[in-house]
């Protein structure tokens, strides 16, 4: 028999074994590695079939539960290292095992819109709105990406930014805060306690006019693999630190409403989050479309916070500061926001975004 019927029939017999593999291995709903849902199998109705769906789902099937999967995400990762690339899936390995997603265009258009929505709730309410839009990561890990890393020039929008919001209280972070890697996790995409507590330093100063106050860090967990470390691939990178925030001198109690009283607690950390994938959902436990928190701070102030998964980390510190948090999300809260502001004379009105999001979040438009 010539070689290349034998090289024929390996290579078939391999397809078959993968395939029948493939079918009979155990199928998981959720990759915890990658962040995400799995496709299911096809639904097989006559329809689906002749319809031409059923072939391009059952690729998307057999390609989410692939036999070692994991495995060979990873080794894609790793060639494309060792080939020298910078990237995976739009993530930089940068230096020192630091995972940072990519921010190389935004939406001129749902920008303006945002800063125009901005400008028209604020005026409808005769407040001013405090705004914070925090820097990606990219911006922090500037002196460690790999050679040939392009992003947004990310101070020269937010000057611009900035510019359009001159009669609202703009923070530019990048001007409060020098940039440094340390500000951000290394395998996700928010910022850590140490670039939250300069965002609150710079609150502190710019609405609050006082000193921060001093807070202690206590290890929550030290195996948090962010989103970064799931949409790169890089499933060898050593996982993150997660840590409970306090203040030093100060005996802070809180009530924590979420949902309408749909779920009440005496903590601003979610300790059942810290057993799921994505721990940085450990802060007033990750997305809600209303959290509601009470406290014995005694300042007299309430604070509403219109804002994305940024602001979860920050909220220990503020929650020093204000007897009442209203912090509200409007993926999914999409009743009038006006009727949170009952009393205006004695609340700071917050707007805080990552940069990237605020550039694309459509969402804004429900203030409206």
């Amino acid at each position: 028999m010539d070689l290349s019927k034998i090289t024929n029939r390996c290579f078939l017999g391999l397809i078959a074994v993968l395939t029948v593999a493939n079918i009979a291995a155990p199928k998981a709903e959720v990759s915890w590695d990658e962040n995400r849902t799995l496709n299911k199998f096809p639904s097989l109705d006559i329809a689906n079939i002749t319809g031409g769906k059923f072939d391009d789902e059952f690729e998307s099937w057999f390609s989410d539960h692939f036999v070692g999967r994991k495995d060979w995400i990873a080794l894609k990762a790793g060639t494309r290292k060792a080939a020298l690339a910078i990237e995976n899936n739009n993530v930089y390995m940068a230096k020192g095992g630091r995972l940072v997603q990519t921010f190389q265009s935004y939406s001129e258009e749902t920008l303006a819109g945002n800063v125009e929505i901005i400008h028209e709730f604020c005026g409808s309410q005769g407040m001013t709105g405090n705004i914070l839009i925090v820097p990606t990561a990219a911006w922090g890990a500037q002196s460690v990406l790999p050679d040939g890393a392009w992003n947004v020039d990310q101070p020269a929008l937010l000057q611009k930014i900035g510019e359009g919001f001159a009669d609202q209280n703009f923070i530019d972070y990048t001007k409060t805060t020098n940039a440094s890697p340390s500000l951000y996790f290394r395998t996700d995409h928010h910022w850590n306690e140490q670039g939250a507590y300069l965002g609150y330093a710079a609150i502190a100063e710019n609405v609050l006019h006082k000193d921060p106050l001093s807070f202690d860090y206590t290890l929550a967990s030290d195996a948090f693999e962010g989103t970064m470390y799931s949409k790169s691939g890089a499933f060898w990178t050593a996982p993150d630190s997660i840590h409970t925030i306090t203040p030093k001198d100060k005996d802070l109690s809180v009530t924590v409403s979420y949902d309408a009283g749909k779920e009440v607690t005496d903590s601003l950390f979610s300790e059942k989050r810290l057993s799921e994938k994505d721990k940085y959902t450990y802060y007033v436990d990750g997305n809600h479309a209303e959290v509601n928190i009470r406290t014995n701070a005694g300042t007299g102030r309430k604070a509403l916070i219109i804002k994305d998964s940024y602001a979860h980390i920050l909220i220990p510190y503020l929650a020093c500061e204000y007897d009442e948090i209203e912090m509200i999300d409007l993926r999914y809260y999409h009743s009038p926001v006006s009727e949170l502001l009952s009393d205006k004379e004695n609340t700071d009105l917050y707007f805080i975004y990552s940069l990237d999001n605020f550039c694309s979040d459509p969402n804004l438009a429900f203030l409206r």
